[in-house]
């Protein structure tokens, strides 16, 4: 039985692996490299073509609420399988696109299937299958996308400059059509479809005790109507703005100086090098003390960066500190979310709360950069915007310790 359960569970674990390898780290993470070969092959505007990516964002934000209605329906397997399907058709709708109405089809198909393809699916997937260790994998995934867009943008730009990009979206059809079929072959959407305990199990008292734990927590009309539900879609949807938003204005704010393009990606070296050390840390952690101190010590440093920002530095070695730091609170926001939802609401309707939060924080991510666009074409500086920002953070700082660690028994 134990060695059934390895299998199924490592299976699990490696579902989770290649959707964020694939999904994340080859499709999503290099699409910004085919921006100048589309809109000067269509003669498109940079603000109109750059509103498609918006609209991705919103769809995904929307779609990811329906994330427990669909687990409910048509259990985690089949939400991946859906999820793929539709990103397969995405990427062929984009290598046939020929015009902006076109771009925003494929757009909107590719926002749904991140939602089913993403972090809240991949945190669902590892917290069905795996009873302890769950923030460190978790992390794991996380860390394996970063290393994904690392490896795979070097590659889907000599695909572009190869072959062009409408071939280059075909490739990355086929890879996606390939992932699909094979998650959907092998992966189980939990251990009682095939009569095994999650991995990690400790065998307790009695069965029909131990079915109660593991359904411990409270369902989603009971969860809507604590004060921790209101807490957490306002701390995440404050951070999804704000940390996205920095995360955004690195490279420019470089260039503004009066450095070229090449000392702009130098600064963010620096933020991807830490997004992609720091999730097995940061996952590790979340296992061993209480979540919202995770999340509070990450953001706390990510805070520095905005006061850094806010006294407008001119010198290099500054914004790579501020880059550092909007890693650490990258790092920090797609690691901890997914375990604060588990120890907060517990597992009897986890896939609705995470598809919530995530929907929150995708949406704070997707008006990041509107926000503070706005701020800087206001008063010509970002500093302004940090004036709203750093209070909000430690607001939301504050507001952590409100949630505690363990506030889904019922008593």
């Amino acid at each position: 039985m134990k060695k059934k359960t390895m299998y199924y569970a490592g299976t699990a674990l490696v579902t989770a692996c290649i959707m964020q390898l694939v999904f994340t780290g080859m499709i999503y993470n290099p699409l910004s490299l085919y921006t100048a070969s589309i809109i000067e092959e269509l003669g498109l505007s940079r603000t109109g073509y750059a509103l498609t990516f918006t609209t991705m964002s919103l769809v995904c934000a929307a779609a990811n609420w329906t994330l427990g209605w669909f687990k409910k329906k048509i259990n985690l397997r089949g939400i991946l399988i859906m999820g793929g399907t539709i990103m397969t058709l995405s990427m062929f709708v984009y290598s046939r696109a020929n015009s902006l109405s076109v771009l925003y089809a494929g757009a909107i198909l590719a926002g749904l299937a991140f939602a089913y393809l993403a972090s809240a699916v991949g945190g669902t997937i590892i917290n069905a299958w795996f009873a302890k260790n769950a923030g460190l994998l978790v992390g794991a995934t996380i860390t394996i996308a970063a290393f994904g867009g690392t490896v795979f943008s070097p590659m889907v730009g000599g695909w572009i400059a190869s072959y062009g990009w409408r071939r280059s979206f075909l490739i990355a059809a086929v890879i996606s059509a390939g992932a699909t079929a094979v998650i959907g072959m092998f992966f189980r959407s939990e251990p009682a479809a095939v009569g095994v305990n999650p991995a990690f199990y400790e065998e307790k008292g009695s069965e029909k005790e131990e079915a109660q734990k593991e359904e411990e927590g409270l369902t989603f009309k009971e969860g809507i109507r604590t004060p921790a539900f209101w807490v957490t879609v306002l701390v995440w949807l404050a951070i999804g703005v704000i940390v996205y938003s920095i995360m955004g204005i690195i490279a420019i704010y470089v260039q503004d100086l009066g450095f070229d393009a090449a000392s702009a990606g130098t600064a963010l070296a620096p933020m991807y090098t830490a997004n992609m050390i720091l999730p097995v840390i940061l996952g590790w952690l979340a296992d061993r003390i209480p979540v919202k101190y995770v999340v509070s010590m990450g953001m706390l440093l990510f805070t520095i960066a905005c006061v850094i920002l806010l006294t407008s530095p001119s010198e290099l070695p500054m914004i790579y500190v501020v880059a550092v730091c909007t890693g650490v609170g990258i790092a920090t926001g797609r690691t901890t979310l997914p375990m604060q939802v588990r120890r907060v609401f517990g597992n009897k309707e986890y896939a609705a709360f995470i598809g919530i939060f995530v929907g929150v924080f995708s949406g704070g991510i997707a008006l990041g950069s509107t926000v503070i666009a706005a701020f800087y074409d206001a008063t010509g500086t970002y500093a302004s915007a940090m004036k709203v920002y750093i209070p909000l953070m430690v607001i939301a700082i504050a507001a952590m310790f409100f949630l505690s660690d363990k506030t889904n028994k019922k008593s």
